[in-house]
Parts: structure tokens; sequence; C-alpha cells
């Protein structure tokens, strides 16, 4: 029949106990059963032995079946409750089911009792199946309707005409309309003309395919009369014969999306052409080939719909078209425009060289008019801009850029062909000199961004400006975080891509500045004049550079963002010339990384840490060398029992100078030199001989708890280090658990699963520390092969002053317990905050209020004491 059934017995005849169990024997039961006779002990007997059945006497002296039925129908209600009795009269009877016994059997006919039992529980069982049901129905139907109702999505269904069933609340957010207001119409109705016809089109064709579609963007008319663009995607609803009935979808809004990839693939275009026009610079051997190539490149990568450049020639003063794309023979011939001795003359070009500016025009039927007669109509160009190009401070020619839409040339691009013509410029000035080879010197091969030297040469410029203006310069020197992880992750192609985005990002940030420059391989640099103090600087740049920092980059198809710490160094204080202020500037990024702070300027006083730092660090490679660490151990206690059920390794340096030194004063800087690869391998080894040693006394020491750093789980023989330290100590025995970060996993999580899971199949269980503090999700720690989760000791503290502590600290619990895991509350310091924990269901604890982190003698005495007192009793 299974696994026993518990059976609890209210009866003070033993004999007719033994009767009754002696029936159920006959009727083929295989069980446990307890038998109780007073309150305390039934009350006790329910909540401990957890019976799956109650037979009870109805009459005993001092405590009678009805209350002992009233007080299982208190706490649980679906308990089968069986009265066995002597005589029970009519009225005893009705009263008793109405108080909700299951049934009652006279000892005059005991064998009912087996036929009633079984009938009982499976009623029992029936019972608590059909509630799961109707809990897990009733469950999801609130989560489908919050999910409908909180969703920034228009959730939608049509029939097979097309006529809207059904819209989600948020389509009046995305197109001002009351969901009401689509039932029974025909939703195209609502796309852009163009949209609409091409969507009738895609249902018919689908229809017959019977499918639906993805991320398909179409624009949608607001109530208010403006545009949404939506990104859609839908199902086919089919009828039993596989009709297509309907659709089923989602819409939503990438308006600013749109908007902001078309500004992008602009300013995208615009970064390309200069990017090959740089390549080209590098290649090209005389001033026509250039020109050509950059007509060329503008029109077919930038999309400009027509370029030319024209050169300014000395004697008759005249604009002479040299090059030029996206224009005949013809209108070029119509072209000669003078930049001087002609005072009516305002056309875009004569003023470019003469004001030695880039002039816009970004609407041709209003703006500033050309001298030069076009063969084509305004409609067609409705924004141009004319680019002066200078060598040695005179013009020596113009480019000329058309752009199809009007008021195409804002802040940005100008700032992006302004570079582009002083890039053309510079090339101009090197081809005259027979000096373009020097250019690879200056400028980075992959970003077109001047290089270090490029950039400290114009540096000391400003510099040298600054100095006489008394005045100061601002130098940043910027660090992208994590770009090693991209290059790992999504290939050395991606990361140039990346680098390559970021330094055109980094242009349109400071237009006033000198840069940016690419410095060093992930690293940039940026300076600028400034009149202000470190305060306004600061706000600068959390406002304008870190924000910048902070929004996304689509690289490789993959959403990428790229956070960046910064050094900040000020001339004259930090520095005299470019090499000294590039260096400290250096020197604050360091210091900003050591803290994990966003930014840091410099101080003199960096010198004197930065030779301490030096100085710890070949004291910390001595200690290695001559084995200084020591391990201390803090008990993990159940809560339930109060016994020590796992040790936590917390290592400590045992200077000879410093005396005993805590691991947050050494562990950064052991991480920092990779010195903590080895460290840890010895800390593994360590932990495992000690725990060799206690059950070699004699003990039983429980299961011990190791810390493991970002740098060892990379490693990739780390899995085969915790075999060895098993093997080591003869591994059978070796119960070791490992600890890791939720923040650690994710900066690998492939890799990451599959070492974890082949270190858990020696036996090792595997724990995330800290967790609450990381950005790891739920549906990764679905994923996750871990056996506990440990709660930050952050939200423990605060549990009993602040109620959104205890809720987060119950909800992990009521989570992890969810997926079958073990949770240890971290940093419990109070009897409140164990009696909270315990309330809670928390599993252990562990922190100051049970033990501090203890040598390997004093754990070998609490074990010892534990034993004793386990003989005692």
């Amino acid at each position: 029949m299974g696994q026993p059934i518990k059976v609890l017995m209210l009866e003070d005849v033993v004999e007719d106990a033994e009767l009754e169990l002696y029936e159920l024997r006959k009727a083929g039961f295989d069980f446990q059963a307890i038998q109780v006779q007073t309150e305390n002990d039934f009350r006790h007997a329910l909540h401990q032995f957890k019976p799956d059945v109650v037979i009870s006497d109805f009459s005993l002296p001092g405590f009678g079946g009805m209350p002992a039925l009233m007080i299982t129908r208190e706490d649980f209600p679906d308990l089968p409750f069986i009265f066995v009795s002597g005589t029970i009269g009519e009225e005893r009877a009705i009263e008793s089911f109405r108080r909700g016994v299951t049934d009652y059997v006279l000892k005059t006919n005991l064998v009912r009792l087996g036929p009633v039992v079984r009938r009982a529980l499976q009623e029992a069982h029936e019972r608590t199946t059909r509630r799961k049901a109707e809990r897990a129905l009733q469950e999801n139907e609130e989560k489908f309707r919050a999910i409908i109702e909180t969703t920034q999505e228009w959730i939608w269904e049509t029939d097979q005409q097309g006529r809207c069933t059904f819209n989600s609340p948020y389509v009046q957010t995305i197109l001002g309309y009351h969901p009401d207001e689509f039932i029974d119409t025909d939703r195209f109705s609502y796309l852009q003309t163009e949209d609409k016809a091409t969507m009738q089109a895609l249902v018919q064709t689908l229809n017959t395919e019977k499918r639906g579609w993805n991320n398909l963007v179409l624009r949608w008319c607001h109530k208010d009369g403006s545009y949404r663009s939506l990104e859609s995607n839908a199902i086919p609803l089919l009828d039993s014969e596989g009709n297509v009935i309907g659709y089923r979808g989602t819409d939503h809004d990438v308006t600013e999306r749109m908007r902001q990839e078309e500004k992008i693939a602009r300013l995208s275009r615009i970064n390309t052409v200069s990017s090959s026009i740089n390549a080209t610079i590098v290649r090209m051997r005389n001033r026509q080939e250039l020109f050509n190539d950059a007509c060329r490149i503008a029109i077919q990568q930038g999309e400009f719909k027509m370029a030319w450049i024209g050169l300014v020639d000395p004697i008759s003063l005249k604009i002479k078209p040299a090059a030029w794309g996206g224009c005949g023979e013809n209108f070029i011939d119509t072209i000669g425009v003078k930049p001087k001795h002609f005072p009516d003359d305002h056309g875009t070009a004569e003023r470019a060289c003469r004001e030695k500016r880039p002039i816009v025009a970004n609407s041709l039927e209003t703006d500033l008019p050309i001298v030069h007669k076009e063969s084509s109509s305004p409609k067609t160009y409705r924004s141009l801009i004319a680019l002066p190009l200078e060598v040695g401070g005179k013009v020596v020619a113009v480019m000329m850029l058309y752009a199809l839409p009007a008021d195409f040339f804002d802040d940005q691009e100008l700032k992006l062909l302004n570079n582009l013509a002083a890039d053309i410029s510079f090339a101009l000035d090197h081809l005259e000199k027979e000096e373009r080879l020097s250019y690879l010197s200056y400028y980075d091969a992959l970003t077109g961004l001047p290089n270090r030297t490029l950039f400290c040469d114009r540096l000391n410029q400003l510099i040298h400006a600054a100095g006489l203006e008394k005045s100061k310069v601002a130098l940043l020197v910027i660090d992208i975080e994590r770009f090693r992880n991209i290059n790992e992750t999504l290939g050395r192609h991606a990361g140039d891509e990346l680098l390559t985005l970021i330094a055109r990002r980094l242009e349109t940030l400071l237009p006033d500045g000198t840069g940016p420059a690419r410095i060093t391989s992930d690293c940039f640099a940026v300076a600028f004049p400034c009149a202000t103090e470190e305060s306004a600087i600061a706000h600068m740049v959390e406002e304008k550079v870190l924000g910048s920092f902070l929004q996304p980059l689509m690289i490789a198809n993959v959403e990428v963002r790229t956070p960046a710490k910064f050094g900040i160094a000020l001339f004259p204080n930090d520095g005299l010339d470019g090499d000294a202020l590039i260096m400290n500037a250096e020197a604050a990024l360091k210091k900003a990384k050591d803290f994990g702070d966003k930014y840091s300027f410099y101080t003199p006083q960096m010198h004197t840490r930065i030779a301490k730092r030096l100085t710890l660090e070949n004291k910390l490679r001595r200690a290695l060398e001559e084995k200084q660490f020591v391990l201390h151990y803090q008990p993990k206690v159940d809560l339930k029992t109060s016994r020590v059920t796992g040790l936590e390794t917390l290592i400590r340096w045992q200077s000879p100078e410093y005396g005993l030194v805590s691991p947050d004063t050494f562990i950064p800087l052991l991480e920092e030199t990779g010195l903590i690869v080895e460290v840890g391998r010895w800390v593994m080894e360590k932990a495992a001989a000690d725990h060799r040693a206690l059950l070699d006394k004699g003990l039983s020491p429980p299961r011990i708890a190791i810390n493991v750093s970002a740098l060892q789980l990379r490693q990739k023989g780390f899995v085969d280090e915790i075999a060895h330290a098993i093997e080591k100590v003869d591994g059978d025995d070796c119960d070791l658990d490992i600890e890791v970060t939720e923040s650690l996993i994710m900066d690998d999580l492939e890799g990451s699963i599959e070492k974890l899971q082949e270190i858990r199949r020696m036996g090792v269980t595997v724990a995330l520390d800290d967790f609450g503090t990381g950005f790891s999700s739920l549906g990764y720690l679905i994923r996750l092969p871990v056996d506990c989760l440990k709660i930050d000791r952050t939200f423990i503290v605060n549990m009993a002053n602040h109620a959104n502590s205890v809720a987060i600290v119950s909800a992990v619990i009521s989570l992890a317990h969810s997926l079958n895991l073990k949770v240890v509350a971290e940093g419990v310091e109070t009897l409140e905050q164990a009696n909270l924990l315990e309330l809670l269901k928390c599993d252990e604890i562990q922190g100051y209020f049970f033990s501090h982190p203890v040598p390997l003698p004093q754990i070998e005495t609490m074990l010892k004491e534990v034993q004793i007192n386990k003989a005692l009793h």
C-alpha cells in the first residue's frame, strides 16, 4: 500500500487500542501508531507526529473525543477523524458530523474500521488534490490578470476579419484610445496608410501559411493625430480543423527607439565616412585620389545624395570642382564661384571659405541661397553643408555635402563633419609636405582617434594657451570596465566595434575639448579648458559623461552597457605639461578602480599611498612563501536543533610586523595582483587537511565551506584543484563546500554553471553568498547548480527596525525553499534576530550571536564539548 500511514489514537484502554490496530492490520494497512490520553499529548502529537488519520474514543476520563475533534478541525480541517466508541447516541452522532467528524465505528463492530479508514484517506486525498488544483487555477488566473493589467505592452486579439475582440489597458497609454474603442473595429484601420496596405497583403499570405509574425515594426495613428512606431509579434488562432480564426499578439512602443536608431544610423554613417576617409588618408598617394575617394565614400557609405570638393585657386580665387559624386558633368560645369570680391555673393561655399567655418543650410527653400544654378529643384536636396579645408591657416578647398531631408545637420552631425574636415585638412597638409606616413604615428588605426603621442602634443598646446590666460585645463582619462569580458564573450571583432562606437560617442560628448584620444587598448582621454573648481567638474562628469556611458550600445546584435571609470587631473595643480598630467590622471584612475569609485581626482598623497601599496604587495608575497596565513572558522548553526552544521573558512594574515591582519586589508590586493589564485589553492588544501585532522582525533566535524574569488573560478584548472584538495587527504570523508557570489557567476554564466556542476558531482555543495546584493535574475537562479542561499548581513542587521528588511528576508527564504534550497542568514548578532529568523523558517544562522571566527583549536574544543554532552544524555 505504499508508505506506512501514521495513526494517532486517542484511547485510554490499551486493549481496545490493540484490537483497533489488529483490525487495521487485517485490512492490509502498513502503519505507525501512537496512543495518547491527555489533551497536551494529543496537541503535541498532532503537530509533531503529523498523523494521516485520527482514531478517537468518544468518552475518556478528563478529555473527550468531541474536544479532540474541535482541536483537530481548528488546525487540520482536512485530517480524517474517526470515532470508535462503545455506544454513541443519535444526537451525539449528528452533532459529531456537524462538527466535522469523518465517520464513526462501534467497538462492537470493529470489522468496519478498515474500510472506513481506507475511504476516509481516499476522500482526504481527493479533497487535497482538488483544492491544490483550484488554488493553482486561481493563482494562474490572478497572475494572468496582473500581467495583462501591468505589462507595458498592448496585448490584443482579433477575429478572422481582423476586428478587435480584446485589448489590454496599456493601449490607451500607447495610442490614446480606451480599450473598448477598439472592440469590433478593424484593427488595421488605425495604421498609417502605407503600413495598412502592407499589413493587409501580409495577413492574406499568413492566413494561407497559418503562421504569425515577429518583430514587425508598424506606424500607428495616435488619437492626437501623431504617429507611434510599434513592434508587433503575433500567432494565429486555429479552430479544431486547423483554420485561422484570428490572431493574438503583443505590440510594444518603440517610437523613441526608432528615432534614436535613425539618429544613430545617421551618425554611424558619418562615423563610417570619417573612418573610411581616415583609412583612405593612410592609403592614398596624392590629393586627387583622396578627393575622389572622399566623394565616393560620402555617397556610398554616408548616403548623402550629392557631394563635391572644390579647390580654391590662389590666383583667380575661384572655386573649381576637383571631384564629385551623385551628380553629373552638366551640373559641375555650372559651378563657378568666387570666395571674395563679390559683396552681393552670400552662397554657402563662399561663406565657408571666407569665414573659415562650416556653413549649414537646413532648408534650401528658406535658408541661404546658393549662387550656382543646380540642375535639380530644392525638393530633391533640402539640406547642405559647406566644409572649408585648411592647410597652414588658409582655406585651400571646400567640401559640399547634400542630404535629402530638411534639418539634417544638427550639432552632433556638425561636430563629426567638422572633425572629418579637420582630418581631410590634416591629410592635405601632410600630403603637401610629403609627410603622410607620419599619420600612423599620431592616429589610432582602429578608431581614427588621436593616439597618446598626438594627444599629448595637443594637450601641451592647450596647456600653453591656458598658461597664458592663467586658466585651468581638466584632463579625463577614461577606462572601459569589463572590456576583456566582451572580447572573450563576443570576440575581438565585437571588442573593436565597441571601441569604435565609444570613440564616436566621446567625440559628441565634449565638443569644446581636445580629443578624444585612445591612449591605451581600452583607455581614452579627453581634455578641455575650464575655469571651475573640482566640485563643478565632478558635477559635469556625473551629469554629462557618466550618463552617456549608461546608454546601451548594440554590438553583434547584443545590447551592451559599458560602465566606465574616470581619473581626473587639473593643470596647473597636478602637472605642468601633458606627460605629467596624463600620468597623474592615470594614477587617479587607478585609485577610482581600487576603491570602486566612479571617478577620482588626483592628489599628491597618491604617490605615498601607491608606495605603501607596493610595499604591502611585497610583504604579501613573502607571507605566502613563509606560510604566514592562517585559517579561522565561523560555525553555522541549525535553528531547529541548535547544532553546529557547518564551518565557514576565513583567512587571516599572521604578520610578524602587524600581528593578526583582517582580510579586508589584504584580500583586495591579492585579487588585484592575482595572488588570490595561489592563496585560494592553499586555503582549499589547508581546510581539507584541518577537516581530516579533526576526523583523525575521533571528532565529527561538520562540512567546511570555502569562499571562492572570481579569479579562481575563471581558472581552467579550478575543478581539478578542488579534486586534488579532496584527494590529498583521502577525500571519501572530506566534506567540502564552496561559496560564490551571484555577481561572480554572472561574469561567465555558462562557464560557471558547467564548472559548478562538475564540482557538485564530487560531493561538494555550492552556496550562493551575499544573496540579494547582486544583479542576477530569478530566471538565472533556476538554472544555477547551487544548494544553498546565504542572505547578506545588510538585510539581517535591519530586521528589528525595518519591516521592509523582514519582508525581503521572508521572501528570499520562501523563494529558496520553493527551489529546494537551504537558507543561511549571515551576520546574526542578537537573540531578537535569531528568533525572527526562526519564525521565518530560516534553516541556519551564522554570526557573532553564536561565535566569532576562531582558530582550529577552539573548534576542536567546541566539538569535544558536543560529544561529551551527547554521551551524558
